[in-house]
């Protein structure tokens, strides 16, 4: 039979382009792909690299933060505790400038009241002159610590005077045994305050071993949750990622014979050096890659496979972490590529010259489905399949590939999203924790003010001074209107604001209560719209209105008739707070009292404005913005 011309021409341009096609696959395809492929696996591996790089600098940022928020906690303690006994002293002085008052009796009962002071776990408070010497201690006291040093040779009483008498007041930390039968010694972090008009130094000091050994077991915690993530991390087939601190200890490897063990003097197989030594060099000379030749999972003991490391540092935890793989896995990909491509030109050739155009239009068509699919997929339906029969030729193993190459994509894709949501869960256990902690650190901050209005009202049973008295009286309503803040904001589900009408109103008949026999005979009004304010700002008009409020309860609740009204409205941005009694007003040398001033300094903190009228009764409104 005699072929037509026209099947001659086609198939002639088609000869000559596949013959094109081969020197051009054969010549420069195949080999750009080859390398590309390879610099793919090597770009893989540096990103496994950097992605455990990034998680571990997220886990020591974690336990930076835990450690930080720790001491700034114990810090603000230590200041609240000394601020007491500061007090105590400033009393003490006050007293010794009275006429006919004996200051060397007063100093020498301020000083053994101190040295008797205890709280926590029988932690103490002392005192020390400008010359470094321990007047007040309950178990050195009159002891010269000019000379004195801790295991680090480091001076403990003369940098605590120092700090105190330039800055005023401040930390400084070392390291002291707990007590006499227990001779090893803690990091200690210690506060002082300079008493200047005594020439004394006042102060106390918390150990802060907990805190690192809490930071250790988080920081074990951490390594085994990363243990369970890279033991789940492939590179290629068998490549792997490991870690290893400065030391030489391997905290993670997949082979638990390495993992846990000092493999600094681990010789580097075929090479007069040791494995570890070589990796840290590779790092530091910028290279951080290393060639070098090692066993696999499959193979154990027999170190004759090259592999390829790539190598980063990590300086908070002094972790060096490598990812690895093995060469040859890097090359087989890209050789059965090749293989593939070649095996399919030559069917591709074979099936032009046997079967010619007839079975063009049916090669074509498939590629075509195939196109159309993949546009679906590049749509965004990963749905989108090869659905027509698939014969076993190219185009049905290509329309094979195609598919195993979709399921693959989807179940990876279904993978990142578990782990983004496993990540998505451990972060909002992370805030969750952190919610605790802020609500935990709110109920201290309560209780602290709450132990020093306590500490305060004792001072009343010492003094028969009424304006004494009514000072210490008006100073605990000041502490106790910030430290009702502070016990809303523990309970509140809101840590960063809370509800103005509901403080204000517990603020207001807790003054009632303090200062009238019968608060339900006084007629006190709100008018206060439900408005969320910050901590700070609501604690400053809680300040405001304490002040206000007593004042009016002094003066001006007198009679059954007078009224006293609280009123907080809102427009837009703006606020106005409004405190109003029918009293009988007062006298500008009583508007010129303290705690008018303390108001009107109160308000400067928040921007605002005050204006007050006394033509009928008292009505002082102030404005200021949320």
């Amino acid at each position: 039979m005699k072929i037509p011309k026209i099947f001659l021409k086609i198939f002639s341009i088609m000869f000559v382009l596949t013959l094109i096609y081969i020197i051009f696959v054969f010549f420069i395809l195949i080999p750009k792909i080859e390398n590309n492929t390879i610099a793919l696996e090597n770009t893989i591996g540096k990103a496994q690299l950097q992605k455990t790089v990034q998680l571990v600098q997220s886990y020591a940022q974690e336990l930076q933060n835990y450690e930080e928020i720790a001491l700034e906690q114990r810090q603000g303690e230590l200041k609240k505790l000394t601020s007491v006994v500061y007090g105590i002293i400033k009393e003490n002085y006050e007293k010794s400038l009275l006429p006919k008052a004996d200051e060397k009796k007063i100093k020498e009962k301020t000083l053994n009241l101190i040295s008797k002071l205890r709280y926590g776990n029988n932690d103490y408070f002392y005192v020390s002159n400008y010359s470094n010497i321990l007047i007040s201690h309950p178990y050195l006291k009159n002891k010269d610590f000019s000379n004195i040093k801790d295991i680090h040779s480091q001076l403990i009483v003369p940098p605590l005077v120092k700090i105190a008498r330039e800055k005023g007041e401040g930390f400084i930390r070392y390291w002291w045994k707990k007590n006499s039968n227990n001779p090893t010694p803690y990091e200690k972090l210690t506060y002082a305050k300079n008493f200047a008009p005594w020439k004394w130094v006042v102060g106390t000091g918390v150990y802060i071993d907990d805190i690192k050994k809490e930071a250790e077991n988080r920081k074990k915690l951490l390594i085994e949750r990363l243990k369970k993530i890279l033991n789940n991390t492939k590179i290629g087939k068998n490549g792997y990622v490991y870690i290893f601190d400065s030391k030489g200890n391997m905290i993670i490897h997949p082979n638990k014979n390495l993992e846990g063990k000092n493999f600094s003097h681990f010789p580097n197989p075929g090479k007069n050096s040791y494995i570890y030594d070589d990796l840290i060099n590779a790092y530091k000379h910028g290279d951080k890659i290393l060639y070098y030749n090692w066993d696999t999972p499959k193979d154990s003991g027999n170190y004759t496979y090259k592999k390829i490391s790539w190598i980063e540092y990590e300086p908070n935890f002094s972790w060096y972490i490598c990812s690895s793989e093995y060469i040859n896995e890097a090359h087989a990909d890209s050789d059965n590529l090749k293989r593939f491509m070649i095996y399919s030109i030559l069917v591709m050739v074979f099936l032009i010259i046997s079967i010619g155009l007839y079975f063009i239009k049916q090669i074509f068509q498939p590629i075509l489905t195939l196109a159309h699919n993949a546009q679906e997929v590049i749509d965004g339906n990963l749905k989108a399949r090869y659905k027509k029969k698939i014969n076993n030729d190219e185009i049905g193993l290509l329309a094979k590939q195609y598919n195993t190459m979709l399921n693959k994509i989807k179940i990876q894709m279904d993978t990142l999203d578990t782990k983004v949501q496993e990540k998505t869960e451990e972060l909002t256990v992370a805030l969750k924790e952190k919610e605790i902690l802020l609500r935990e650190i709110n109920h201290r901050l309560k209780n602290n003010l709450n132990v020093i209005s306590s500490i305060i009202g004792l001072q009343i049973f010492q003094t028969h001074n009424i304006k004494i008295e009514d000072f210490i009286y008006t100073i605990q309503q000041r502490i106790k209107a910030m430290a009702i803040g502070h016990e809303m904001l523990s309970q509140s589900n809101n840590l960063s604001s809370l509800n103005a009408k509901e403080y204000i109103t517990k603020l207001v008949n807790s003054l009632m209560d303090a200062y009238i026999q019968n608060p339900s005979s006084c007629d006190c009004r709100f008018d206060i719209d439900p408005i969320e304010l910050e901590l700070d700002k609501l604690l400053i008009c809680g300040l405001i209105i304490n002040e206000l409020v007593t004042n009016a309860i002094k003066y001006a609740l007198k009679n059954p008739d007078n009224y006293l009204l609280i009123s907080l409205k809102q427009k837009n941005k703006i606020l106005e707070l409004v405190v109003k009694d029918n009293g009988k007003g007062f006298t500008p040398e009583e508007r010129n009292g303290i705690g008018l001033e303390l108001v009107e300094i109160l308000v400067k903190q928040i921007n605002g404005n005050i204006n007050i009228n006394t033509e009928k009764g008292t009505i002082i409104k102030i404005i200021f913005q949320k």
